[in-house]
C-alpha cells in the first residue's frame, strides 16, 4: 500500500480533527448506482436521505479503504458550525438585476391619443417589478401642469402661438434636466443601472436630434437610447383612448365632456402638421421601435442585448384597450381543512360549494354582464394552476363553442400559476414548522419576499416565473378568469395594481372572493365580490403559503 492509499485510509495527519474528505481523483473514487427510492412526485417527499447515506458510507468504506465520516451527521455538524475560517465569504442570493451598471434612456414618440403615457408606465412598472430595475417617467405634461397649472386649452398647443412654442421648449428642457440628474444621481449605487423614459411627443426628426444630444455625454452609447413610436391608425381605438384617458386627465377635469374631446381633437391636429414618423432611411443610426395599434404590428431598428430584448417582448404584449381581469383563489382544500401548507389536495365540501358558485358568477357577471368593457366578452379565457384544488374550482365551468368556433372558457393549465412551492415545510402546519424549525419561521418573518423554503422557493421565484403568465394577460383583449394560490394571487395583483414587489407577499386577497381588475392609465380599476363567507375559513383555517 502506498504512502497515499495509508494516509486516505488514516484519514492523514493534515485532516485530523477537521471531519472533512480529502480530494478523490476520478480514478480512486467509487462507482456507485444507487436505485432511488424517492416517489417521482416533489411535492410527497418522504425518503429520510440522512438514513440512505449513511448505509452507502457503511457499505462502502471498508471496500474502497476511502475516508468517510461515521454518519451523515458528522458531516452537517463540521458544515453548519458558524467557523470563520471555514467560509470567510459566503455567497448571498442577490435580488435579480436586468441592467449590469447599464443607463437606458427610453424616450416615446407619437401623437397624443396614442397611449404614450400608458405605456411609459407599464414599461416602468414591468422593470421595477420583474427585473428590480430603478425606473422613473418624466412626462413633459406632469412638468408643464406644475410649472402653469392644469388649464391650457388647444392654442396652446398651436405651432403658430410664438409665446406657447418658447413655453413648451422651455417644459421639454426642464423635464429633460430632471431626467438627468436622476439619471447622474452620484448618491445612488453606481453598480445598479437605471432606466429612464422621457414620455413626450417628440413628434419631429430635429426634437429628437436635440434629446440624443442632450443625453450622449452621460450615457454609453447612443444605443443606450431607445426611441418608443406608437401610431394609431385605428380611429375606434383613437376615439376610446380619447373617451376613457383624456375625460380623466386634469388638463380637462371637470369640463363638459363633449367640450373636452372637441378642444383634444383640435390639439391633435395641430402635432399632426409637423410629425414626422420615425423611417428607416432617414433614422437609420437609431435604436427605436415603432408599434402599431397597440402591438398588432412591430418594427425594430438597432435593437440589441438582453434588456431591450425584454422591452420588445412587452411592447409585443401591450395594447391600451380596458380589458377585465377576474382573479380568485381556489376553494377551501382538504389541506386548507387540516391546517397544512402546500400539497396537492383537492377540494373540501365547503371548495366544491365555492366552485359551483363562482360559475354561476362567470356566466352572469362575466359572460353575459351589461356593464363588461370587453369587445367579446363570449371570447373569455380560463387560466388555472395545474394542481387539482384550483382544477377542481373551476369545473362547473360551462365551455360553449361559439358560431366562429371559439371555445368559451376553455381552460388552459400553467405550472407558472402553481403555489409557492414550501420544500422539505411542503405538507406541514404552521406550527409544526415553528416548532421544528423556528430559526426558519422567524427568516421568514424577517424578509418574506426572499425568504426561500428550505429545497423550496421563495416570492422572489415565483415572481420570475409569474412574468410569463403576467405578460398573457397583457395581451388579451377579452376578458379572462385566473383561478390559483394566496402568493400567486398576490403577485399577479400587485403587478397589475402597480405595487412594489415587496408589498406582494403582504396584499389581502380573501377566500371565496373575485377581484375585477381594469388597467387604466393612470390608475386600475377594482372591485371585489365576496361570493360565499365559509366559517371554517374565516375562523382562521386559511393555511395557504401566506
Amino acid at each position: 500500500m502506498s504512502a497515499e492509499e495509508e494516509k486516505l485510509k488514516k484519514g492523514g495527519p493534515d485532516d485530523a480533527g477537521k471531519g472533512t474528505s480529502p480530494a478523490v481523483t476520478s480514478n480512486s473514487a467509487p462507482s456507485i448506482k444507487m436505485k432511488s427510492t424517492r416517489p417521482s412526485s416533489r411535492r410527497h417527499d418522504s425518503v429520510d436521505e440522512n438514513q440512505l447515506h449513511e448505509e452507502f458510507f457503511k457499505k462502502h468504506k471498508k471496500k474502497h479503504h476511502l475516508y468517510y465520516p461515521e454518519s451523515m451527521n458528522e458531516v452537517k455538524t463540521e458544515i453548519h458550525t458558524p467557523k470563520t475560517d471555514y467560509n470567510p465569504a459566503p455567497h448571498h442570493k442577490k435580488e435579480p438585476f436586468a441592467t449590469n451598471g447599464d443607463k437606458f434612456v427610453f424616450v416615446m414618440v407619437g401623437l397624443p391619443a396614442r397611449g404614450k403615457t400608458y405605456i411609459s408606465h407599464k414599461i416602468k412598472h414591468y422593470f421595477q417589478f420583474f427585473h428590480s430595475a430603478p425606473t422613473e417617467v418624466f412626462n413633459a405634461g406632469q412638468t408643464r401642469r406644475r410649472t402653469l397649472g392644469a388649464k391650457q386649452d388647444h392654442s396652446f398647443f398651436d405651432p403658430r402661438n410664438a409665446k406657447g412654442n418658447k413655453i413648451r421648449e422651455e417644459i421639454a428642457k426642464q423635464t429633460m434636466d430632471d431626467l438627468k440628474r436622476w439619471l447622474s444621481d452620484r448618491n445612488s449605487n453606481a453598480a445598479l443601472g437605471r432606466i429612464a423614459i422621457y414620455d413626450a411627443t417628440n413628434t419631429t426628426r430635429k426634437r429628437r436630434k436635440w434629446i440624443l444630444e442632450s443625453l450622449m455625454p452621460i450615457l454609453q452609447s447612443r444605443r443606450h437610447i431607445i426611441f418608443i413610436e406608437s401610431i394609431c391608425d385605428d380611429e375606434a381605438i383613437v376615439e376610446e383612448n380619447i373617451k376613457s384617458v383624456k375625460l380623466t386627465m386634469p388638463d380637462y377635469r371637470g369640463l363638459d365632456p363633449k367640450e373636452a374631446i372637441l378642444d383634444f381633437k383640435k390639439r391633435i391636429e395641430h402635432y399632426s402638421g409637423s410629425y414626422q414618423s420615425l423611417d428607416s432611411k432617414e433614422d437609420d443610426q437609431l435604436s427605436w421601435i415603432k408599434m402599431v395599434n397597440g402591438g398588432e404590428n412591430l418594427t425594430m431598428n438597432h435593437i440589441k442585448g438582453f434588456l431591450p430584448g425584454r422591452l420588445v417582448t412587452l411592447l409585443m404584449n401591450l395594447h391600451t384597450l380596458p380589458r377585465p381581469i377576474y382573479l380568485s383563489r381556489h376553494g377551501q382544500s382538504v389541506y386548507n381543512m387540516q391546517n397544512r401548507i402546500g400539497g396537492d389536495s383537492g377540494l373540501s365540501e365547503e371548495g366544491e360549494q365555492y366552485a359551483r358558485i363562482l360559475a354561476e358568477y362567470v356566466e352572469s357577471e362575466i359572460l353575459n354582464s351589461k356593464k363588461s368593457v370587453a369587445k367579446d366578452a363570449k371570447h373569455a379565457r380560463l387560466y388555472t394552476s395545474t394542481m387539482q384544488r384550483s382544477i377542481q374550482t373551476t369545473k362547473w365551468i360551462k365551455h360553449t363553442i361559439q358560431p366562429d368556433g371559439w371555445v368559451t372558457m376553455r381552460p388552459r393549465r400553467f405550472a407558472a400559476l402553481d403555489e409557492v412551492y414550501a420544500g422539505k415545510f411542503d405538507g406541514m402546519s404552521p406550527q409544526e414548522i415553528k416548532d421544528q424549525a423556528p430559526e426558519e419561521s422567524k427568516r421568514r418573518e424577517d424578509d418574506k419576499l426572499n425568504y426561500r423554503y428550505p429545497r423550496g422557493e421563495s416570492y422572489a421565484d415565483a415572481i420570475e416565473r409569474v412574468q410569463l403568465v403576467a405578460l398573457q394577460l397583457e395581451r388579451h383583449r377579452d376578458p379572462v378568469l385566473v383561478v390559483a394560490h394566496l402568493g400567486i394571487i398576490r403577485i399577479l395583483y400587485a403587478y397589475f395594481k402597480g405595487l412594489r414587489r415587496e408589498e406582494a407577499p403582504h396584499v389581502d386577497i380573501p377566500f371565496n372572493a373575485v377581484i375585477k381588475l381594469t388597467p387604466h392609465t393612470y390608475e386600475c380599476g377594482e372591485e371585489r365580490r365576496q361570493l360565499v363567507d365559509l366559517r371554517p375559513i374565516s375562523s382562521g383555517k386559511d393555511t395557504s403559503i401566506s
